[in-house]
Parts: structure tokens; C-alpha cells; sequence
């Protein structure tokens, strides 16, 4: 018996081990044995569940970011058909066409204007496009064999208009009863004592339409040539610096602009010793300037030298030369001497003016009190499109008249020259 039950021990031990009995190990012990057994099962359902939730979220994930596309209709297929008007290529067209316009009418026209109040062009209101898209629907609707391709060379963008960089569509600034078609001016104001009085009104004209205007001022209005060089000017070589009387108003630095500025510090000197002939000659090729301005009584006028023998090739004084022309009203020398050598500096004024029409150069405008413009000045207003204008109004304080708008270009007027000196300004300031 006893062998038996050993025998069966062995059995079962051989097979695993077996759970324990409460008598083994107690009350305690069976109810640890328990949990653990219990604690195991359960983490094999939460690992199982948190699996099966991350793998529903996935395919939740994946479906909603599948979206299916509606397939679009095309606006035009080009078959090579044709169809006309009653087509079925004509009906989609029509329908995207109309489709179209209801969005453009929806959209809100901006007006396109100019914040600055001194600008020389404010554009109007652009009216609705809904003419242009029905004129558009209406052309295409009856040549659908022909596409978009049939309306490529107009559209709305053909409409492209001058715009202001050759000044046609321009309407000018009033100054003094003419009319100055140019958006940034720099004027030359004769500063001699006979024209003292009228500074201060002259400047203030311009610039209530120019406040940014370059203003200079010197004694007189002459201009001076030796052989064929102004004295003074961008070709000139000599020394300057030398001027007659002072002026009774200086130009004033802090009222130019930066450009400005530049210009009186290189050329300051050049303008003394030449005036308005160098000034002019200089002007001329300042590219920030479309209008040059001249305010003066013109009776200083232009006076011209030619080299005798001997004289130095490359000197601009005008010692050892002699006068050859001269139109001042205070001068009884000959009219004009010279050759037709001895003119070519008129024909380069004339030619840079010229191309003031074609947007590259500036335009003159010269407003005088006491006689018209040399002839040289005239030609260089008629060939700049400018103006010049008689301001004798100003002598007695009054306004323009009011015709004043008229153009006013002729050929000088002598008047009487006034007791004293007869030499011309420009060879007095030469002594």
C-alpha cells in the first residue's frame, strides 16, 4: 500500500505542478494565489482591447481622408467639331461663361485713385465689367468652333491708353497765365536790382502748383558764347566764379532738393560767371527736370566772341576776341557777324529741347516783363512744345489777363534803352 502511494506521487509530480491546497498554504495564501491568476488574465484583455482600438481609429482616419472628387466640367473640349450655336459644347460654354460673369458682378469695383493731392493724373471710376464680359459670352457664344482662340487679341487689357510719360493726356499747371506741362520744374529767376520786386510774388506762384520746385537766382539774364562754347556751360573749360553786381536775392540752399542741392554745389561757380547761358546749357541735360522756367525782362540778351590770332586755342577768356553779335536792347554793335561754324551751339540747344516731345528732355517755359525772348530762347520754346508768356501785368502789381492763356512767341520788340552804360550785363560782368 504504501508503495502504491508512492508510486502515484510520482505520477503527478511528473506531470507539472499542481496548484496548492488551502491546507498548504492557507487561507492568505489561497486568496494571493487567486489575484495573481485573475491580474494575469485581465492585462491580456487590455493589451487586446487598446490594440483594437488604435487599429479603428486608423481605419477611421484613412476613409475620412479619402475624399471622392465630383469630375468637373470642362469649359471647352477641342475636338476639332463643330456644332455652331446650338451645339452641345456651345450650351457649356454659355453656362460656364454665365457662371463667370455672376462672380465678376458680385465682387466689389475698386476705385483706383491717387492719395497725392499735387499728382498730375487721377483716374476715374472704373465702371462695372459687366458689359465687357457680355460682349465677351455674346461673340463666343456663335463661333464655339472657334474657341478662345478667336477673341486673343483684344480682351480688356487692350485698352492701354498714353498715360503720362510723353505728357499728351497732361492737363498743365496754371503759373501767370500759362500753362506748364511738367511734373517736377526748376526755374532760373533773374535776381538784378531792376527785378528785385517782383521775387517774392514770382516764387510764390510757382510753387503753390510746384512746391518742390529747384529755384535759382543771379544777377541778369545774359549768356555769353566764345567761338562756339558757352561761356560757362557743359563745355566749358575756363575759370569761373567771376560775375558782375550781387544779386539782391541769393538762391537758397535749404529750399532745394537733393538734386538741387547737388546741382548748386557743382555748378554754382558756372552760373555766376555765365548766367543764364550756362545754366541753361547745363539744365538741359538733367534728366530729373521736365521743365525748365525762365523769369526775367530779357534785356540782357546774348553776346558772342570769336578768337583773334594769336589767342589761346584752349583759353575762354575773352581777352584778345572780338564781338561778333550781340542782341541786348542796350547795345549798338553789329546785329550778327558770324559764320554758320559759329552757330552750331544754337542748333545743339535747339536739338536737346527737340526732344522734349519725345519724353527726353525737359520743355522751357520763359515769362518776361519787358521784351520777348532772343531768338535763340524762342526757337528752343517752339521746339520743346513750352510756352512764353509776357508778364507786364506784374509791373503794376495786377493779375493776368484774361486771355492770358494765348501763346505768346514772336520776334524781339526793341524798346528804349534807359540812360547810363550801353554795354551789354554779360560783357560787364566779363571786365
Amino acid at each position: 500500500m504504501s508503495e502504491s502511494k508512492e508510486k502515484l506521487l510520482r505520477e503527478r509530480s511528473s506531470d507539472g505542478p499542481s496548484p496548492p491546497t488551502l491546507a498548504q498554504i492557507g487561507l492568505g495564501g489561497m486568496v494571493r494565489y487567486l489575484l495573481q491568476r485573475l491580474l494575469g488574465i485581465r492585462g491580456l484583455v487590455v493589451s487586446l482591447f487598446i490594440h483594437l482600438m488604435l487599429m479603428t481609429l486608423a481605419i477611421i482616419w484613412v476613409v475620412s481622408s479619402i475624399s471622392e472628387k465630383s469630375p468637373t466640367q470642362p469649359e471647352f473640349i477641342g475636338t476639332g467639331a463643330g456644332g455652331g450655336a446650338a451645339g452641345e459644347r456651345a450650351k457649356i460654354l454659355e453656362h460656364n461663361l454665365q457662371q463667370k460673369k455672376q462672380k465678376a458682378l458680385a465682387k466689389k469695383v475698386s476705385r483706383i485713385t491717387s492719395k497725392n493731392l499735387n499728382a498730375p493724373v487721377v483716374l476715374p471710376d472704373m465702371k462695372s465689367n459687366a458689359l465687357s464680359i457680355d460682349s465677351l459670352a455674346s461673340k463666343l457664344s456663335g463661333s464655339s468652333s472657334k474657341g478662345f482662340g478667336g477673341g486673343s487679341g483684344g480682351g480688356i487689357g487692350a485698352v492701354k491708353g498714353v498715360g503720362i510719360g510723353n505728357m499728351r493726356n497732361f492737363v498743365g499747371k496754371p503759373v501767370m497765365g500759362a500753362r506748364i506741362n511738367a511734373t517736377k520744374v526748376a526755374v532760373f529767376m533773374d535776381a538784378s536790382r531792376s527785378m528785385g520786386r517782383y521775387l517774392d510774388r514770382v516764387e510764390s506762384e510757382i510753387r503753390k502748383q510746384f512746391p518742390t520746385a529747384d529755384v535759382f537766382m543771379y544777377a541778369g539774364v545774359w549768356t555769353n558764347v566764345k567761338d562756339d562754347v558757352i561761356i560757362g556751360g557743359s563745355r566749358y573749360k575756363g575759370t569761373t566764379g567771376r560775375s558782375g553786381s550781387p544779386p539782391v536775392k541769393f538762391t537758397d540752399p535749404d529750399k532745394l532738393t537733393a538734386n538741387g542741392k547737388r546741382i548748386f554745389k557743382q555748378y554754382d561757380d558756372n552760373f555766376k560767371t555765365g548766367c543764364v547761358g550756362a545754366w541753361i546749357d547745363i539744365m538741359r541735360n538733367e534728366r530729373a527736370y521736365d521743365g525748365l522756367v525762365i523769369f526775367s525782362d530779357f534785356q540782357d540778351g546774348v553776346t558772342q566772341y570769336r578768337s583773334t590770332k594769336g589767342a589761346k586755342p584752349d583759353s575762354y577768356s575773352t581777352q584778345d576776341t572780338t564781338i561778333i553779335y550781340c542782341d541786348s536792347v542796350r547795345s549798338r554793335l553789329p546785329t550778327d557777324d558770324r559764320k554758320p561754324t559759329e552757330k552750331r551751339w544754337e542748333d545743339e540747344l535747339v536739338s536737346a529741347f527737340a526732344a522734349a516731345k519725345s519724353g527726353r528732355g525737359p520743355k522751357l517755359y520763359l515769362f518776361s516783363t519787358e521784351i520777348e525772348p532772343q531768338p535763340i530762347f524762342a526757337r528752343c520754346v517752339a521746339a520743346s512744345g513750352g510756352q512764353s508768356k509776357m508778364v507786364e501785368w506784374l509791373r503794376s502789381g495786377g493779375n493776368p489777363p484774361p486771355d492770358a492763356d494765348e501763346l505768346t512767341i514772336g520776334k524781339p520788340t526793341v524798346v528804349s534803352a534807359p540812360p547810363g552804360d550801353l554795354t551789354p550785363a554779360g560783357v560787364r560782368a566779363l571786365r
